[in-house]
């Protein structure tokens, strides 16, 4: 009789096991600056990326198990890069890293065994590095960011510019990418200034800075850091061009220098404006934010947004799972997600749309 019965529970236990499974979150650790010197961009891109998940969740998640988006604040240190994700990914046992900000705690993840294996999707980053368990871009990198304002900076007959960079990876990064890029359009590096935190410093910097005559300026530093340069050089440079790297948070620089002030200064934009009313993707992020947070849209949250599309997409492509089977789904992906085309294939960034957004009296386009 028992013999009998053995089938029929087995079967019976499967199935709870499969109703259990389905229904298991699928973790996803996201270690990212908060509340330091790129805290405002790393909100930003959180928010994105939280409403996309919250949207999929209401509509049955994946397979019906719901995205848990676990985010920690590592206030722009590498070391609380490296604690935190140690910590989360032991605690949560995660499919994926998700979103990271800053190349020397990305570096760090990446170069711990603990953390081996893991896919890093989507990070804030446009410097490459690489990792056991596969790093994934979604933007476009920062030769393609540099040649662009390189391009646009000479069009507009601006053939001497300086360039304030932050002591960060992404200022050291821009110190060697700047010279290389400018040089292919005919265009000399004419000053450069490192890009303190201290106001003091940063009325000294501008000063130096001056002193070379630059017809522009490229700004590769922090969002605060990068504003009050551009109001210390205006002061004594009034009228001159700024052209500002992504990393740049464009709503937080009008902000800190106001409507006027701040139309002189245009930054790179990685991802379509989130205020393009033709954008099908813009559309569709700018109804979902409003259904989900009472916050305005900004690039960077626009670009968390998709980044979180692009993991979602992914992780149901690998049936929940992350490790080889993500990896796997990722290496081949390729998709229309609302106008902007991503792919993946041939281990390249899945996008590679750059421009520039420009500020007008209504705010940044």
């Amino acid at each position: 009789m028992l013999r009998s019965l053995l089938p029929a529970l087995c079967s019976f236990l499967c199935i709870l096991a499969s109703a259990a499974a389905a229904g298991a979150p699928i973790n996803v650790v996201q270690v990212a600056d908060q509340s330091g010197p790129n805290g405002d961009t790393g909100r930003d891109f959180v928010t994105g990326a939280r409403v996309y998940f919250d949207q999929l969740n209401a509509r049955g998640g994946i397979n019906g198990r719901p995205v848990n988006l676990v985010v920690a604040d590592d206030g722009g240190e590498p070391a609380a890069t490296l604690a935190l994700s140690r910590k989360l990914v032991a605690e949560q046992r995660p499919q994926a890293l998700f979103g990271y900000i800053g190349a020397d705690g990305i570096r760090a993840v990446l170069a711990d065994k603990a953390l081996a294996g893991l896919p890093l999707v989507a990070p804030y980053l446009g410097i490459d590095v690489k990792g056991e368990g596969g790093v994934y871009y979604l933007r476009a990198g920062l030769a393609a960011e540099v040649g662009k304002i390189a391009r646009i900076a000479n069009a507009s007959g601006l053939t001497r510019l300086a360039l304030v960079s932050g002591e960060d990876a992404l200022g050291r990064a821009a110190r060697l990418e700047v010279p290389v890029r400018l040089a292919e359009v005919k265009a000399a590096l004419v000053g450069q200034a490192g890009l303190p935190t201290d106001s003091i410093e940063v009325e000294a910097a501008a000063a130096r800075l001056a002193a070379s005559n630059p017809q522009g300026v490229i700004l590769a530093a922090p969002t605060v850091s990068s504003a009050a340069f551009v109001r210390a050089y205006q002061a004594l440079r009034p009228g001159t061009q700024f052209y500002a790297l992504s990393w740049v948070n464009p709503q937080t620089m009008r902000e800190f220098l106001g409507p006027e002030s701040v139309r002189g200064v245009a930054v790179s934009a990685l991802v379509p404006s989130p205020y393009n009313p033709l954008s099908p993707i813009a559309r569709e992020f700018v109804a979902t934010l409003k259904k989900y947070r009472d916050e305005p849209p900004s690039y960077a949250s626009l670009e968390g947004y998709m980044a979180a599309r692009m993991l979602a997409d992914n992780l149901r492509a690998a049936g929940g799972e992350g490790g080889v089977a993500l990896r796997r789904a990722l290496d081949g992906y390729q998709a229309d997600v609302g106008g902007a085309v991503l792919s993946l294939r041939g281990g390249q960034r899945a996008s590679r749309y750059v421009d520039m957004a420009v500020f007008s009296r209504r705010g940044c386009w």
